[in-house]
């Protein structure tokens, strides 16, 4: 069993799991969780894994941005933009799910019928197994007060409809607590066997009965040749250009010097993440085998072309006065759950002012950002060049030299928001709308959503739909003509949005409803259709 997708929204860069999601667009999000799920339940690699999606519904939506802290949200909210994406990735094929940890209008997750039965089972038809997160059944007396005692927290959340309980604390002590409420009539016999029955049918399809064990061995054969190359491509693909003044990227063989520096320059815990190895992270004294953005530079340099590493601040600054263009790599440590909260979601002072001083001295700046969310970077905000390198993971080094050595075109867009100032969280770009009389009270962005630059030129042309009337459960057709008007090969994202003239109930200002993706040679023209379902 594989716990994941991460099917919550990116809609708040306060909150500590924010660098787990896939996007603030419900559409997108569910397109991503949806492949994931695919992907991990192909059987490809000899053995069957369930994939479990996360965290059902409504996880990342804490009042104050702090992790597990409680939801509160209008049930059109809920149901027109918070649970599209579970579905869609229930509707790939998913095999479990695994309940929010936190509360929903006032009640907990674990405990809400209303969420585990009435819409996963009866609305949707999910037959799979529903999973608590960890500990989350003694929560409900110990940190909730939703449940006076045990039996009763275990009762709560077995007739709420979840199968399995994660971790308890102690299984016997759940045990007797399960017992008990079945003798005193908390849970009923069918609802015991109907969770049962889901655990062995899913231990059934895993083939777990004919065959438990698995093989150690396998698992270096997954980290190997093809899968580093595809790890790779995924992160330089990923990577989204942002700023790219007087085309300072990409670094060619005029560029003989270039400085590195920044603290994740050379940093390979800073490029995994949360949950790599450890639960914060990776380790000390753990050594894994990848390649930083330093190792990454310096293989990937032209010939003739010299990279200099410089950790110390004020030497790198004193190096950069004589250098053709730095690269100075920032960001965020590593951490999960309620540990990488961050009230202010920005980069450290410390960043920025490295940051502008190597600006000041008049050489180029490359700026790297690597971190699971977008931050506010204050005086580090207009380098010549910014890319956004996310958490691109052990082949990180390469993937981010080979953007800025334009081995690899970017063709990354933001998939969430990035915000210019600090107290515009919540922030998504689907924004309703109204009088919103303050100057910050819409959408204020540094880059919005599906922003991204490439190293070519684009020509879009006008849109045609192939029928002006489209009724329900019918597909819309949007075609449109493409030109790559530059002189590199590239990708181009095409985005559908709509739009409502007038609504009795309002609509979002645009609303993502298909995109695709078109690789354009230099001078080719293409037709690119879009299908759009409607509902």
């Amino acid at each position: 069993m594989n716990l994941s997708p991460v099917a919550d929204l990116a809609r708040d860069h306060r909150w500590g799991r924010y660098y787990e999601t896939y996007s603030e667009d419900p559409l997108l999000a569910g397109d991503l969780a949806a492949s994931a799920v695919k992907g991990t339940e192909d059987g490809s690699s000899g053995r069957k894994v369930a994939a479990t999606v996360k965290h059902f519904a409504g996880y990342s939506q804490p009042l104050n941005g702090h992790d597990r802290v409680p939801g509160d949200m209008s049930l059109r909210y809920l149901q027109d933009t918070i649970l599209p994406a579970y579905k869609a990735a229930i509707d790939a094929g998913a095999d479990t799910i695994m309940v929010n940890s936190g509360a929903i209008n006032g009640v907990p997750a674990h405990a809400s019928k209303y969420l585990l039965t009435d819409v996963l089972r009866k609305q949707w038809g999910f037959d799979g197994v529903v999973i608590s997160d960890w500990d989350d059944v003694e929560y409900l007396v110990t940190k909730y007060r939703a449940a006076a005692s045990y039996p009763e927290a275990v009762a709560k959340v077995i007739n709420a409809g979840v199968d399995m309980a994660m971790v308890p604390p102690d299984d016997r002590e759940f045990h007797q607590a399960l017992l008990k409420a079945i003798k005193d009539g908390l849970i009923p016999r069918k609802r015991i066997d109907e969770a049962v029955r889901r655990v062995l049918t899913l231990k059934f399809k895993l083939g777990l009965f004919d065959d438990p064990y698995v093989d150690p061995a396998k698992a270096d054969k997954i980290v190997l040749g093809a899968d580093k190359k595809l790890a790779r491509k995924a992160a330089a693909e990923s990577a989204v250009l942002l700023r790219n003044e007087n085309d300072v990227l990409p670094l060619t063989a005029k560029a003989r010097k270039i400085v590195v520096t920044g603290p994740s320059a050379d940093n390979l815990p800073n490029q995994l993440g949360g949950w790599s190895i450890g639960w914060q992270g990776v380790p000390d004294g753990v050594e894994v085998p990848g390649t930083t953005v330093v190792e990454g530079l310096k293989k990937g340099a032209p010939a003739g072309t010299k990279i200099s590493y410089v950790a110390d601040a004020d030497k790198a600054v004193a190096q950069a006065k004589s250098a053709d263009a730095v690269v100075v790599v920032v960001g965020e440590k590593p951490g999960a759950e309620g540990e990488s909260d961050a009230p202010r979601p920005a980069l450290s002072a410390e960043q920025q002012d490295l940051v502008a001083r190597l600006q000041d001295t008049g050489t180029p700046v490359i700026e790297v950002v690597l971190a699971g969310r977008p931050l506010v970077l204050g005086k580090a905000s207009e380098p010549d060049a910014l890319l956004m390198g996310w958490l691109p993971g052990t082949e990180g080094g390469h993937a981010i030299a080979d953007v800025l050595f334009g081995k690899v075109n970017p063709s990354g867009r933001l998939p969430v928001s990035w915000p210019k100032a600090l107290g515009n969280d919540p922030l998504f770009y689907q924004q309703l709308p109204g009088p919103n009389s303050g100057p910050e009270s819409s959408y204020h962005v540094a880059y919005p959503f599906g922003a991204g630059l490439s190293y070519t030129t684009f020509a879009t042309g006008t849109p045609k739909l192939n029928s002006k009337v489209v009724g329900p459960k019918q597909t819309l057709t949007v075609t449109v003509p493409v030109s790559n008007t530059g002189k590199r090969d590239g990708v181009l994202v095409v985005p559908v949005y709509a739009a409502r003239p007038s609504s009795d109930v309002l609509f979002p200002d645009k609303k993502l409803v298909g995109y695709t993706r078109v690789e354009l040679k230099v001078g080719q023209s293409k037709q690119v259709s879009v299908q759009v379902p409607i509902a």
